[in-house]
């Protein structure tokens, strides 16, 4: 098929301009391109692949279609977590709140390019339906997700508010997609779980860090240490999303000076979090338990604990989710989400995409199964044999050990 240059073609070469231009632009941004690191002559390559296609692919090919394809290449290269949102897009973004719009009731996460359940919000519809840490979303109402930011996702999860999504879900290591029909809903922010056990330990189980938390856990864990309490388990297991202000107000709970976390992006200045002294309630003896879907929030407070050697952090290595996203406007209402900034320990170990390691290491046998490498594939496995480890929560076992063995003492002492 030969190819002349009229007013389509044109029209082509516009749009086409356009993906350049951008690419340039977020290019400089991210990566400060210039002709030395290799940009240009990649350039040059996105043309000649371009010319070929036009000129050698069976059918004429859609430019609209290849340059949205470009764009969101280019995004998800850069930026997994980030993507170009249309103009409906924006406007959900900015009236999405997870306990106000319908929805299924989960955290989301990029895995393999496909959106991944981080927690299924306790006593919502995913909840609910059975799904949980590390069942991926291949699909939502005969949609692939494959090529869907996580906006995009949790819009579709969200509409119809009136009917169930019909979901195919990929669970990892247990074989082939299932099909299951989850209600949409308002999901409530659960409350925090608190108690004493072994006599005098008190056992905070929070599932999200959502607004209010913080306080929550200051009041029933102020009740539990007049109860006698002299020993602290703080379970942040599966334990993801939520509010920034909660993460750093729940760690000077158990802080009384030192840095918590700071903030910081190339065009973001290092923003500092430290720990109020008046805000402070224990210096009792502190376990904190994390797991693979223990992600956002509450990784900055068993980041804070870690690194101030405040206690002990048991389980297996968190999800790794610390990025500060904004909302860049493009022309027609469009805009760019991304990362402008990312969340450190007070050591500056970077949270984002490499969570936050316990000191003592306890896997379950959903850790085993969800492989946090940066290089996964997405590919069905055959079923794995279960572990006879029955009901025993090996996790809880190891942190109650810990607090129980002779002068435990905080490790800063």
């Amino acid at each position: 098929m030969e190819v002349s240059l009229n007013s389509k073609g044109k029209y082509a070469v516009l749009l086409l301009s356009s993906v350049v231009v951008i690419y340039a632009l977020v290019g400089g941004m991210f990566n400060h391109v210039s002709a030395q690191d290799g940009a240009y002559p990649q350039l040059s390559l996105f043309w000649d692949v371009w010319a070929k296609i036009q000129s050698d692919y069976v059918d004429e090919p859609s430019t609209s279609t290849a340059m949205m394809g470009a764009v969101r290449g280019l995004i998800e290269q850069v930026d997994p977590y980030g993507g170009y949102l249309t103009a409906k897009d924006v406007a959900f973004c900015k009236d999405y709140d997870s306990f106000k719009t319908p929805g299924i009731g989960v955290i989301l996460a990029k895995y393999a390019g496909y959106p991944m359940i981080v927690s299924a919000i306790t006593g919502g519809p995913a909840d609910k339906a059975g799904l949980s840490m590390g069942d991926i979303i291949e699909a939502i109402d005969g949609i692939t997700t494959r090529e869907m930011n996580l906006v995009q996702v949790n819009g579709f999860l969200a509409n119809p508010a009136d009917k169930p999504a019909a979901l195919t879900i990929i669970r990892l290591g247990r074989g082939e997609p299932e099909s299951i029909s989850v209600n949409r809903a308002v999901t409530k922010a659960p409350p925090i779980e608190s108690k004493l056990i072994e006599g005098d330990i008190a056992y905070l189980r929070i599932p999200i860090l959502s607004l209010g938390k913080a306080e929550e856990a200051r009041k029933d864990l102020d009740g539990l240490l007049k109860k006698g309490a002299s020993r602290i388990i703080l379970d942040l297991r599966s334990s993801a999303g939520g509010e920034e202000q909660e993460g750093i107000a729940l760690a000077n709970l158990f802080l009384d000076s030192g840095v918590i976390a700071y903030v910081q992006g190339q065009k973001v200045e290092k923003k500092i979090f430290g720990a109020d002294a008046k805000a402070a309630l224990t210096k009792a003896p502190l376990v904190v338990l994390v797991n693979k879907g223990t992600s956002g929030p509450p990784e900055l407070v068993a980041g804070a604990i870690n690194d101030n050697s405040r206690g002990q952090i048991v389980g297996a290595r968190t999800f790794g989710t610390g990025a500060l996203q904004r909302l860049i406007p493009l022309e027609n209402g469009s805009a760019l989400l991304i990362s402008v900034a990312k969340y450190y320990t007070p050591a500056g170990k970077e949270i984002q995409n490499t969570g936050i390691r316990p000191n003592v290491e306890v896997a379950s046998e959903a850790d085993d199964i969800l492989d946090l490498s940066s290089d996964q594939e997405l590919e069905v496995q055959p079923p794995k044999q279960a572990t006879p480890q029955g009901n025993e929560d090996r996790q809880l076992n190891k942190a109650i050990e810990i607090l129980k063995a002779p002068k435990v003492t905080n490790r800063a002492a």
